[in-house]
């Protein structure tokens, strides 16, 4: 595996049991699009990405799960209600951890 390409830092809050747990993954690699369309009531912008987290371990992440770039310790509830902090929403979970390059690949949007 091509380390200089897993260079990206995101958090992740799982959501169980009404509570989200924070947890932060170095070393992963992070590829968003930034997207607008044109639509009856105006421009629509959106934002789709991928993320590849190079791992043995399982990890604990659903579909719904929010994802945000960097290092975060913001409460799950402010997190939510923010206006300027970018978060993506968790579409799907891909375990990959047979073979050679062994990683999960999460699917997100805002």
């Amino acid at each position: 595996m091509n380390k200089k390409f897993f260079i990206h830092t995101i958090t992740i809050y799982h959501i169980e049991d009404d509570e989200a747990t924070p947890i932060t993954y170095s070393g992963v690699y992070f590829r968003h699009n930034k997207k607008s369309n044109l639509v009856d009531k105006g421009l629509e912008k959106g934002s789709s990405g991928t993320i590849y987290i190079p791992t043995t371990e399982t990890l604990n992440v659903d579909e719904d799960d929010i994802v945000v770039e960097g290092s975060s310790t913001t409460e799950y509830t402010e997190l939510i209600k923010s206006q300027t902090i970018q978060k993506y929403r968790v579409l799907s979970v891909d375990d990959n951890r047979k073979g050679g390059l062994q990683h999960y690949k999460l699917g997100v949007a805002d």
